[in-house]
């Protein structure tokens, strides 16, 4: 039983993985057979990850047509963005009257090192640097509860992102933004910081509701 246990908790991480990396794309079908062929394990863990994934919204289940990876719609995706720009933009203004003088120089020696990717159009530079803004917000704004809320959305937000094929345009407009942010963080001015967190995460929301006819394009496939 704890061997079965733990078969089904590895096979729904690389499963949630692989959804969350474009492995499996939004509206594609998932083979039980399949799957138990990809990840070497039985059908009962399988199916028991595949329940799971199932509860948390990741996949979506029809006894006719069979298992398939959703795609949030446009409602969602704003929803997911009013309840993180209310949180992010409270943990960001907290961590400009917080932060240490050793931590601001440590992020601004990221941005120096992975700007000259991001404005050459590299978007995991761009994905690496936004989540470590991001991360030392939740670490010192000093609310643990609305930390690991956001850090529950995290992998949400980065199926979303990933999803949504992230234009070259949007990288240089994304790191424009955080720029701003971090000069905010720099002034230690947490209402300016707030702001323009804000703004950030409703400019990344418009532009995946733009794409999200995209994304549905890819149909399901069998």
């Amino acid at each position: 039983m704890e061997q079965e246990s733990k078969s089904a908790s590895g096979a729904y991480r690389r499963i949630k993985h692989g959804i969350i990396n474009l492995s499996y794309k939004p509206g594609g079908k998932l083979s039980e057979a399949r799957l138990t062929e990809e990840l070497g394990v039985g059908r009962s863990p399988i199916r028991s990850a595949l329940a799971r994934l199932e509860t948390e919204g990741w996949i979506e289940v029809s006894p006719q047509s069979g298992t398939f990876v959703r795609a949030l719609s446009a409602q969602e995706i704003d929803e997911l963005s009013e309840l993180r720009g209310i949180l992010e933009a409270h943990c960001i203004c907290q961590t400009a009257k917080r932060v240490s003088e050793r931590e601001l120089q440590q992020l601004s020696g990221a941005f120096r090192r992975l700007g000259a990717k991001i404005r050459d159009g590299n978007a995991e530079a761009f994905i690496e640097l936004d989540n470590r803004l991001h991360d030392l917000s939740y670490r010192i704004a000093g609310n643990e509860l609305i930390a690991q809320t956001l850090i529950g959305l995290r992998d949400k937000v980065q199926w979303i992102r990933r999803a949504c094929a992230i234009s070259e345009k949007r990288v240089l407009d994304g790191f424009a933004e955080i720029a701003k942010i971090h000069e905010a963080l720099v002034r230690r001015n947490g209402v300016a910081a707030g702001e323009l967190m804000k703004r950030h995460i409703e400019n990344a929301a418009r532009f995946c509701r733009m794409s999200e006819s995209r994304v549905r394009r890819g149909g399901r496939e069998g």
